[in-house]
């Protein structure tokens, strides 16, 4: 934007008045450009007096426009009056300038001020004022800007945090067992862990206060049915010689998939299937008693078996009854659905206790690693445990049901301390991340110290 009073060229197209003369470039209450071609009129209007004008200079009395009052009245100072020496005459010009227009201007009372000029003065002032208060305006900005002290957590809040991380700590040893429990307590698994088993040490195993063996013998009657020619020992190698750890193994897999899984119906051992497996062993009878059993023989086995109730002793009712426990409710307890829900409760511990430290990244870093790492800590111990501790019992006492705990759940064992491990080293991971974080605190101190 160009000046047409002195000549200025601005680069801004919003000033409303000149930089360098302060003659008005835009009306402040209508926005437009106003044009003050001063000099360009004054141009014109001499070259019309001089085509009109006689050969003698007739002074003329010619006031100035307006616009010319206002600019001259505006800013006096950007025009001053040129300095007239004695010596020259006096020379009237038919071309008008602002010192002719000083000269021929005679002195007025002062008008008064318009509107137009009252907005022009209103608009100085507020950009005047918004230059004096717009550093203020950003200090106030950066002060509500600045960071504030962050809020300690209370030592109450940190006590609950640490009561319920104890609660999330069990819950969480619980769900790793359970599910260690669930892949390893199949029908399948159990079947091969005891088709493996020891002949031996399943028939010397101690049930009742005697052994398998012998209790087998002693509730068929199986003396009377060879008509003495088999004690105890001879039939204890008589079970030895026979696939009696397949046998077990068929029914296991069985009670396992109805206690576990839920399959098929209710399933005991009766006393058809015992006089069976006789029946399909009956030449290594032959062999080892010198006795060739007969249907009779076998008869009076499955009566003795009934009247000593020796099927309804492995019944699950019957075994449940003994424990105190239905053993059905087991698939409830180890179903995917329960392990779920109790996932997602410890799930809601852990927010809970996020929320009781007031989202402190510190805190919250802190009681998650102690919660994965004492829980993996905790699954690996009493995975050995399982495992281990049932087999020193059985070397002490010799019980049968604690060598098939040492057995049998060996697979368990060894998913609970898999489980148990990856608890633990993601523990390990997390408080290695505190401890990184609580070393830049430490050193971020130490430069502010500074």
């Amino acid at each position: 934007m160009k000046c047409n009073l002195c000549g200025a060229v601005h680069d801004d197209d919003t000033l409303y008045f000149c930089i360098s003369c302060g003659a008005m470039l835009k009306n402040p209450m209508t926005g437009e450009s106003v044009k003050e071609n001063i000099n360009e009129d004054s141009k014109k209007i001499s070259n019309i007096s001089d085509a009109e004008a006689p050969e003698e200079n007739i002074p003329v009395d010619i006031s100035p426009e307006p616009e010319q009052e206002k600019i001259a009245e505006i800013s006096p100072e950007i025009l001053p009056e040129p300095e007239k020496s004695p010596s020259e005459p006096e020379k009237k010009e038919s071309v008008f300038s602002t010192e002719t227009i000083k000269e021929t201007t005679a002195p007025k009372p002062m008008p008064e001020i318009p509107k137009e000029e009252l907005h022009i003065a209103r608009e100085r002032e507020k950009s005047a004022e918004n230059a004096a208060v717009t550093p203020v305006q950003e200090n106030t900005e950066a002060v509500k800007d600045a960071p504030k002290k962050p809020e300690k957590v209370s030592a109450g809040r940190i006590f609950g945090a640490g009561a319920v991380s104890l609660i999330t700590t069990i819950i969480l040893t619980a769900v790793g067992l359970l599910f260690s429990l669930k892949l390893g307590l199949t029908g399948d698994n159990l079947h091969n862990m005891a088709e493996n088993l020891n002949k031996w040490s399943i028939i010397n195993a101690r049930l009742n206060g005697l052994t398998v063996s012998d209790n087998l013998y002693y509730e068929s009657e199986f003396d009377k049915a060879t008509h003495g020619f088999a004690d105890t020992t001879d039939f204890a190698l008589f079970l030895a010689k026979t696939d009696f750890t397949g046998f077990c193994a068929d029914k296991l897999e069985v009670y396992a998939d109805y206690i576990i899984e839920g399959k098929g119906d209710e399933p005991t051992l009766t006393e058809d299937e015992i006089v069976y497996f006789f029946k399909g062993n009956h030449d290594i009878a032959v062999e080892t008693f010198g006795y060739d059993l007969q249907t009779a023989d076998y008869n009076a086995m499955r009566t003795s078996l009934i009247n000593n109730e020796t099927a309804e002793k492995f019944s699950v009712s019957k075994i449940g009854w003994e424990l105190r426990f239905r053993l059905e409710n087991i698939r409830y307890i180890l179903s995917y659905l329960t392990l779920g829900i109790l996932t997602a409760f410890v799930a809601l511990l852990m927010i809970w206790i996020a929320s009781l430290v007031n989202c402190k990244g510190k805190h919250i870093i802190g009681f998650f690693g102690n919660i994965f790492t004492f829980s993996g800590l905790a699954l690996i111990i009493v995975s050995i445990a399982i495992s281990a501790g049932a087999a020193l019992a059985h070397t002490v006492t010799g019980n049968f049901l604690c060598y098939l705990s040492s057995t049998l759940l060996l697979p368990t064992a060894v998913y609970g301390i898999c489980i148990g491990a990856i608890l633990l080293i993601a523990g390990l991971i997390i408080k290695k991340i505190k401890a990184s974080v609580k070393t830049k605190e430490k050193i971020q101190k130490a430069v502010e110290k500074r």
